[in-house]
């Protein structure tokens, strides 16, 4: 072979353009020049590449070729209480992972030892092993070399020294296989994990070894590895879970019964007993210790705070021991060779330090405290997914809407210039030319179905404004158009079910028994179907619609409508409070007009193949179960706004359901919007209402919208008896000419009033659900107003209030 080449390849034909330039050079114009060669092999633009507030210059030591750094998102769990030997108190740990619900879960279990009195950790021991190999020619020479070294141990310390001064040598253990010999250097190593600092040292004290001739013999040497792979390093050993490599550390808690109930969402046989499950199919399946999730927990503070995360493999190798005790169960979690350091390594990086600081892990002896802290947070991590195994949460909380068959699903570059010109000859442009098709950018809240959806499906959905240049009627002019790709019905519900299986026990259980009846089905046909209507009533008060396109065997539903701007009170999201007085009158003089087209027709409106699950009274009596369990939930992880107060009076309501839902079921319905609130709401400038996104549109009472609009935009200081009962009677009236009927106004007000009941059962049990995995900023005022107008409406109901 000739020098730095490929065999018959002279230096002069070495091909340089497939070598990395500027390499061993750690600066930022060089780090800039790997990249623009990156750029020009791969014909990419790697535009997320260019920045990084990484200092190229303090890289030397971790990573070659430096061309740019990959973000990962960092989470925060806990806190955890700790009552360790080397932590003590509160703490929050910093997780890097794109797994979602990793961190909710980490948290709950972090929640459950808490309240129980927090965890105990100890770190026992550390040891960090490197083992070189010497191969000889004869297996007699092999066992002089064997029994000889151990002799030798003071003075390979000393050899040590001469290197690190952290590093201590503490044991030598040969052994040997046939005519080669593998020493296992066994070494503590302060605050670093040590392997790079273990290495240099045995390469050293090997050095020495190889001068020592009545060691090795005079020839009977043949070569020698600086490590053989005895000493586990990166990989999973019982050798190294029974005798540790890297830091040895235990944690443990008791959780009383009720704890498990109420945060676990199981009980204590269910929870060891699953258990017991998992480690006996561990143990058939040869799996080293027996645990449900270490490896999670390892890798996203590994990950988090520099370490090195080739070690996870044989850091992550823990036992997970669950016990029954006569008042609930006693968790333990051993990690037996957790490969971590707090200097050293990736440590020094400004992210990484600073993670490593919000721990309390920097100074000395901060690797102990570090170790124990995983240690505590693995616990907790396990706690909660064997929690959630075995009260079937796991598995709807990972669902991926896998399919059986292949879906060629609608594509956005679809949305080209002829898609265009067929929506726009729909809706009365006839020979119209679309030029040019340029995505924009408006900033716009998402709806509720919608986030859940669009970042688990492997599609696009949501909503896409779009300008088009088009040509009608001889002039040029720009068109600005919302086109909204829909997810299907069981993608809705499968996702709504995320968010129950991450609340948990009773919640994730009911959920799946009543997820047919919860007004999904079909929202993804309903809305184009109602968009297809004529009745001027309802199209004069909701977007103009330029086409609707469907494709089932494609999952396909879209709509092009106009895109909406120039509005009061357009999309004013989690600020939905501030609805003048004038805006609510508009709003619910123009929903009796909606209201009005069906109205009156409940038979015909059943009839409609999109109208989906009717609720009825039967319904709402045997979906007691997951009321219940909603209202549970609220109270229990939002103490701060569902108050026992509010409890109790729901669990009153449905208790009573089978007797006030009945008489909802009694009275005239028609189609409502039933989502009738800010976030799906604008005013026209010529004061008109304009309503949007009714995929969840049912057959419900009238009031149903009112209440809803009422209690999610109302401001606080305008909820009393005479505005609430004047806005109503906008709404009862105008609903009254449209429809050229007469409506009881006692009646209109019962049903109003139980309409309220109805939205603080169904409705904003499920936004809570909701509010567990994303925040709504809306919600608490919302829940307060909804309280607000039941004690109006229940004291006007009891005469309390002329």
């Amino acid at each position: 072979m000739s020098p730095g080449g490929l065999p018959g390849q002279s230096r002069q034909s070495r091909p340089v353009g497939r070598y990395v330039p500027a390499r061993g050079i750690y600066t930022e114009s060089a780090r800039l020049q790997r990249l623009g060669w990156l750029r020009s092999i791969t014909r990419l633009g790697l535009d997320s590449l260019q920045h990084t507030q990484l200092d190229a210059g303090k890289l030397t030591g971790n990573v070659e070729g430096f061309v740019g750094a990959v973000e990962i998102p960092v989470g925060v769990a806990g806190p955890l209480l700790f009552r360790g030997e080397n932590v003590q108190g509160e703490v929050y740990a910093p997780m890097a992972t794109t797994e979602g619900a990793l961190v909710s879960s980490a948290t709950r279990g972090a929640l459950a030892v808490t309240m129980a009195g927090g965890v105990s950790t100890r770190a026992v021991s550390q040891a960090m092993t490197r083992a070189p190999v010497f191969a000889f020619s004869r297996l007699s020479a092999a066992g002089r070399f064997a029994s000889a070294i151990p002799q030798h141990l003071g003075d390979l310390r000393t050899a040590v020294r001469q290197v690190s001064n952290h590093a201590e040598l503490v044991s030598i253990e040969p052994v040997v296989l046939g005519r080669t010999v593998h020493l296992r250097f066994r070494y503590t190593t302060g605050d670093a994990a040590g392997q790079n600092m273990t290495t240099a040292c045995t390469w050293h004290a090997c050095q020495w070894i190889l001068e020592q001739r009545h060691l090795v013999g005079d020839g009977e040497l043949e070569s020698f590895i600086v490590e053989g792979n005895t000493s586990g390093d990166k990989k999973a050993s019982s050798q190294a879970m029974g005798e540790g490599r890297g830091i040895r550390v235990s944690a443990d808690c008791l959780l009383p019964g009720g704890i498990v109930e109420r945060v676990l969402k199981t009980t204590p046989d269910e929870l060891v007993r699953g258990y017991q499950h998992i480690a006996a199919g561990a143990v058939h399946s040869g799996v080293l210790g027996s645990n449900a999730n270490t490896a999670n927990m390892v890798a996203a503070i590994f990950t988090a705070t520099g370490q090195d995360i080739a070690c996870v493999h044989e850091s992550s190798v823990g036992q997970f021991i669950l016990e029954r005790t006569p008042d609930g169960v006693y968790a333990s979690m051993t990690l037996p060779g957790l490969a971590v350091g707090t200097v050293g390594g990736g440590t020094h990086l400004p992210t990484q330090h600073e993670l490593l600081e919000s721990m309390g892990c920097t100074g000395r002896g901060s690797a102990a405290r570090l170790a124990e802290i995983i240690a505590g947070f693995a616990l907790a991590l396990d706690l909660s997914t064997v929690s959630a195994a075995v009260s079937g949460q796991f598995a709807s909380a990972h669902e991926r809407l896998g399919r059986n068959r292949p879906v060629r699903w609608f594509q956005l570059d679809e949305l080209d210039a002829q898609f265009f010109e067929s929506a726009l000859g729909h809706s009365a442009m006839p020979g119209v030319k679309v030029t040019g098709v340029e995505t924009v950018h408006i900033p716009m809240g998402p709806s509720v179905l919608s986030e859940l959806t669009s970042r688990t499906v492997k599609k696009a959905v949501g909503l896409f404004p779009m300008q088009l240049r088009v040509d009608h009627d001889d002039a040029e002019q720009k068109l600005d158009v919302m086109v909204k790709v829909k997810p299907t019905d069981r993608e809705v519900i499968k996702m709504a079910g995320l968010a129950a299986a991450l609340c948990g026990g009773p919640v994730a259980t009911h959920y799946r028994r009543f997820d047919q009846r919860l007004g999904f089905v079909g929202c993804d046909v309903r809305e184009l179907a109602l968009y297809e209507q004529t009745d001027t009533r309802f199209t004069s008060l909701v977007p103009k619609q330029y086409r609707t396109y469907r494709d089932d065997r494609r999952e396909a539903y879209v709509i092009v409508m106009e895109c909406l701007g120039g509005m009061a009170r357009m999309d004013t999201s989690d600020q939905a409070l501030g609805w003048s007085r004038r805006h609510l009158e508009i709003a619910l003089r123009d929903l009796g007009q909606l209201h009005s087209v069906w109205y009156g027709k409940e038979s015909a409106l059943r009839r409609m193949p999109w109208i989906g699950h009717v609720p009825n009274a039967g319904d709402m009596v045997e979906m007691r179960d997951l009321w219940l369990a909603l209202a549970d939930h609220s109270a229990q992880e939002f103490p701060e706004v569902v108050d026992g107060h509010h409890h109790d009076r729901l669990v009153s309501f449905i208790g009573t359901i089978d007797r006030w839902w009945p008489r909802i079921e009694a009275m005239p319905r028609t189609l409502a919007h039933n989502d009738f609130n800010p976030r799906n709401l604008a005013i026209r400038a010529d004061g008109r209402l304009c309503a949007y996104d009714w995929e969840l549109a049912t057959l419900h009472i009238p009031q149903h919208d009112l209440a809803e609009l009422l209690c999610t935009a109302l401001e606080p200081a305008d909820i009393n008896a005479t505005t609430v009962e004047e806005l109503s009677e906008v709404h009862r009236r105008s609903l009254e000419t449209h429809a050229r009927t007469v409506i009881d106004r006692d009646r209109w007000k019962t049903g109003y009033r139980l309409a309220l009941r109805d939205l603080a059962v169904n409705r904003f049990g499920l936004y809570f659900v909701a509010h567990t995995v994303r925040h709504y900023g809306f919600l608490e005022q919302w829940w307060r107003n909804l309280w607000a107008l039941i004690d109006l409406a229940e004291a006007k109901a009891a005469g309390e209030i002329s």
